[in-house]
């Protein structure tokens, strides 16, 4: 018996892997768009091919069909299609086992399941065990944007598959930049890794590393092994290969051994631990030196850091953390650190914190110290201990009136190995009417600051039990008036708001009182319009004065976009200052003018501009300025310019740019020079070459000095670092120092 159907439809009541046959020569790669390394947003069409019936599991079409009753297998042929709720075939012919659910599917086969299509010449698929195999296969994986050749893949299940004499990269098919060419290959999609052995990593054909097993992520989960080494070299540690190994011990828990070899100083052996739970989550790592091949009267050969950091949230509102840092010597970031924020550090924190949120009040109680890593800090410069320090905060409102109450409390024990130890106890409440209009706000308000000190009487101080109360009287008041104007001829809001605040401050000498944690503050355009002129509280100023500052805005219509925004303000005294923290009186009449303009240039130029204009100075009256401009597109397109100068401190120059001249090329650098020191800080020259979906190599040298104040050589690094997407980087962490150095950039991956 040998019916023929034109065309013919056959459903059976089971699911079986998804299979599908192409057409076309170009039909596995249809709606994949490779200038993406994932999934094309929005734009890729890989749904299936709609069945001829709804609500069946399984569905076979042909140009006709042969049924043998002796064997029970039908023969179809055709255009054969083939149907699953989430798969789909197609191949030229099929051999149909319908009592072993077995099918045998040849010529020009084409298969489409979750993640995955594939073609083949020949296939065998056990339809209730999800297993099978696939003959001189091609195939794609669609969440990742992978793609291979395999001569075998034998399916094990429907998540597990096996490739022999395979060939792997995520590069376009027209491209063969880099490849991954192994005997066997396994891949785990429910575990999210793949595994190869004998495997070759080729890059232009050509054959530059064997690796006899290797593993490598299909996703973004992680697993045990080994991960890809990183190579690099310094004039101060030579050069350097880092292999990490990586431990996934449970879903939130792993673990790193990191193994450092560096020619000029040994082998140092790092390690990190992290976990994370429901409220809680934490990080512990360290490295160890046991014999620093260059010697050093100032440290032992024995060298070694640790780092622990731990934050909980045990119950709502509250949370812990804790955080400690230590190096076995102070030299010991500058010979090992990585990065110049890093090797430039002057403290190490060591911290434990406990906080409390409850409605409108906030507490903290919290231990802390510190380790002093700059040799050229006296120890009279080094930090103060807080053993402890205990602070309530409260702010909350009364009605109808509206009237704020504030709070502030703190008690701290300072310790220090030089200097005056002691306790203090401060309490500040405060009330103030905040009345506010979309044309202006008045706001009166009255704060009471208090503290009383207990020194250590060991330390001889002239009074061991000193104090200070100051109540500070103070009234904010601003308008804004507004006009429709035009910003380069496109429609614009402009305002125009003047702003007064009035203070008053009785003095009450606090010359007896030692300095803890209190420093002259910062003179912006915002503290001219704060109540004490110090932060920290060992210190409240005695004042009568006047603020007032005057800003301007430019509001683009329609979308509310601030353009500009320039302000301009100064205070005005009505007498002496004789609260001091070097005890000299002031009595000039008027602060430093400072003018501050921040502004959007078009849709990608941002600049800003801060000046302190000191007119009581006999010359260069500008004592503190700093303008930067910054350009930057969507297409990675950075350019930045920062010009920092404080008088007689900081008068820096910085440039960086990353400049991308087509989807390969990419150039990049930085310059640092101090005026101050007349030296330069830090330099950096590189490029990158690839494309982003396939591969990256990036290169740079860099010379910069760990502290401007010490006359020190430059450090010498050179760094290479090849990205190929989907399998890991070889060399240094080249776009880490990219992120750091250049303002703005960020590595697509």
């Amino acid at each position: 018996m040998s019916p023929r159907l034109r065309p013919l439809y056959l459903y059976l009541g089971l699911l079986i892997p998804l299979v599908t046959t192409a057409e076309e020569p170009m039909r596995i790669d249809r709606g994949l768009n490779w200038d993406y390394c994932e999934r094309s947003p929005g734009v890729s069409d890989l749904s299936l091919p709609a069945p001829p019936l709804e609500n069946q599991y399984l569905q076979l079409a042909a140009d006709r069909m042969e049924f043998d009753q002796t064997t029970g297998s039908s023969r179809l042929a055709g255009s054969v299609q083939l149907w699953r709720p989430d798969g789909y075939a197609e191949a030229d012919s099929i051999s149909f086992d319908h009592e072993n659910r077995v099918a045998e599917l040849f010529g020009n086969l084409f298969i489409q399941q979750t993640g995955l299509r594939a073609t083949a010449q020949q296939g065998y698929l056990e339809l209730d065990d999800d297993r099978g195999w696939l003959s001189d296969s091609e195939f794609r994986l669609t969440e990742n944007n992978a793609r291979g050749s395999a001569a075998l893949i034998t399916l094990t299940s429907k998540d597990q598959s096996h490739y022999e004499k395979v060939v792997y990269s995520t590069c376009p098919p027209d491209r063969n930049d880099w490849s991954l060419v192994a005997s066997e290959l396994e891949i785990d999609m429910a575990e999210g890794w793949g595994s190869a052995r004998h495997a070759r990593l080729q890059l232009a054909g050509l054959p530059v590393l064997y690796i006899p097993y290797f593993t490598f992520p299909v996703d973004e989960r992680r697993k045990t092994g080994l991960l890809i080494p990183s190579i690099g070299s310094s004039n101060r540690l030579g050069s350097e290969l880092t292999l990490p190994y990586y431990f996934n011990i449970a879903p939130n828990y792993d673990a790193t051994l990191t193994p450092r070899l560096m020619s000029k100083r040994g082998v140092m052996l790092g390690g990190e631990f992290r976990f994370l739970g429901e409220r809680q989550r934490g990080e512990i790592s360290g490295e160890i030196l046991p014999d620093d091949k260059q010697s050093s009267p100032h440290h032992d050969d024995r060298r070694s850091a640790l780092r622990f950091n731990h934050v909980s949230r045990p119950i709502p509102g509250l949370t812990t953390r804790i955080e400690t840092n230590a190096v076995s010597d102070n030299e010991y970031l500058e010979d090992f650190g990585t990065g110049l924020a890093i090797t430039s550090t002057r403290h190490l924190e060591r911290v434990g914190e406990v906080r409390y949120n409850l409605g409108s009040w906030n507490l903290l109680g919290r231990l802390q110290k510190f380790q002093t890593v700059d040799d050229s800090l006296s120890e009279s410069q080094h930090p103060y201990r807080r053993l402890p320090q205990l602070l309530a905060r409260y702010r909350g409102s009364t009605n109808p009136l509206g009237m704020k109450i504030g709070f502030g409390g703190e008690y701290t024990h300072f310790k220090h190995d030089t200097l005056i130890n002691g306790e203090r106890l401060t309490l500040r409440p405060s009330l103030s009417l905040p009345l506010r209009r979309s044309w202006g706000h008045l706001t009166p308000r009255l704060s009471l600051n208090y503290a009383t000190y207990r020194l250590d009487e060991d330390d001889n101080p002239t009074d061991d039990r000193p104090d200070y109360f100051v109540p500070a009287y103070s009234l904010d008041g601003g308008l804004v008036f507004e006009r429709d104007t035009h910003w380069f001829g496109i429609p614009a809001l402009q305002t125009l708001e003047p702003r007064l605040f009035a203070l008053y401050a009785p003095f009450d000498d606090q010359s007896d009182i030692p300095d803890f944690d209190s420093a002259d503050l910062n003179l912006s355009f915002t503290n001219l319009f704060k109540e004490n002129r110090f932060s920290g509280k060992d210190r409240f100023g005695d004042a009568r004065q006047i603020s007032a500052g005057l800003t301007t805005r430019w509001f683009q219509s329609g979308n509310g976009m601030e353009r500009l925004r320039a302000s301009i303000g100064q205070i005005y005294y009505g007498k002496e200052r004789e609260v001091q923290l070097t005890g000299a009186t002031e009595d000039e009449p008027s602060s430093a003018m400072v003018a501050e303009l921040s502004s959007r240039l078009g849709n990608h130029w941002r600049t800003t501009l801060t000046l302190r204009h000191n007119p009581h100075l006999e010359d260069d009256r500008i004592d503190r300025g700093r303008f930067t401009l910054r350009y930057s597109t969507p297409e990675q397109e950075h350019i930045n310019f920062d010009y920092n100068f404080k008088r007689d401190t900081i008068e820096d120059l910085d440039f960086s740019f990353y400049w991308p001249f087509n989807h390969q090329f990419s150039l990049f650098g930085k310059w640092k020079h101090s005026y101050l020191y007349e030296r330069n800080m830090n330099r950096i020259l590189g490029l990158e070459y690839g494309g982003r979906c396939c591969w990256k190599l990036r290169a740079l040298i860099q010379r910069y000095v760990a502290n401007e104040d010490r006359d020190e050589e430059e450090e010498t690094k050179f760094m290479l670092q090849l990205e190929l997407r989907g399998l890991g980087t070889l060399g240094h962490t080249v776009d880490k120092t990219m992120q750091e150095t250049i303002y703005g950039f960020h590595n697509e991956r």
